[in-house]
């Protein structure tokens, strides 16, 4: 693209490509560490642009967690209000993360990062918006599931964090798979089909007693 093509771009289009330049380079480079001067070139934009969207780097960071997490939690409002069992609503639940860290494999370490890093309303806006929301309808599901004598007596944040870890942790180390297991770098939808069943059908096996367990593999 040409300079000239590249100034012409509308404003509201070049905000959408820097988001969208952001998440292919994170996805194709694998790390977070993504130099502003190469998000602008793959949008299309002059850096420049970065600031007059976002004001800087971390405000672009901040952006594209809250577009990135914006379907995530319209689902979860949706699954808590369905009508159905605590275990089919789990394990819709834990489908769910797995399908989001699949699509974006760098959400769990730009979340960690810009909770360390970012200024503290930021912080404080990804904890309570987001995070803290994710968290706080899967401890509901858990107690209703108790209650409904479906689970048994568990953690709900160490369930919240296990559930985290086994999510990410294929998609995050691409580069790690290829060297231990052989094969492409990259999960194909066929490896992340198996990998979601799997992760699932443990999960649920900790957490699920035995009729309720049957009940949702069923749905």
């Amino acid at each position: 693209m040409s300079q000239d093509a590249a100034h012409a771009r509308p404003r509201g289009q070049s905000k959408d490509a820097l988001l969208d330049a952001a998440s292919a380079l994170m996805r194709d480079l694998d790390t977070i560490d993504v130099r502003m001067v190469d998000i602008a070139a793959g949008a299309g934009v002059n850096h420049a642009m970065v600031k007059y969207h976002f004001g800087s780097k971390e405000g672009l960071l901040f952006a594209l967690i809250e577009r990135d997490m914006a379907n995530a939690i319209e689902d979860l409002d949706r699954l808590l209000a369905l009508d159905a069992s605590p275990s089919t609503k789990m394990r819709i639940h834990l489908r769910g993360i797995l399908d989001t860290y699949y699509r974006i494999p760098y959400l769990n370490r730009l979340i960690q990062t810009m909770m360390r890093d970012s200024e503290p309303e930021r912080q404080r806006h990804i904890a309570k918006e987001m995070l803290t929301r994710i968290a706080g309808a899967q401890a509901e599901i858990i107690a209703a599931g108790i209650a409904a004598g479906e689970f048994h007596q568990v953690d709900p944040k160490l369930f919240y964090f296990l559930t985290i870890g086994a999510s990410d942790g294929l998609y995050s180390n691409r580069f790690t798979m290829s060297a231990v297991f052989g094969g492409l770098p990259n999960p194909d939808n066929e490896l992340h089909a198996r990998n979601r069943q799997q992760t699932v059908d443990l999960l649920m096996r900790g957490l699920t007693k035995g009729a309720a367990l049957k009940r949702a593999k069923r749905d």
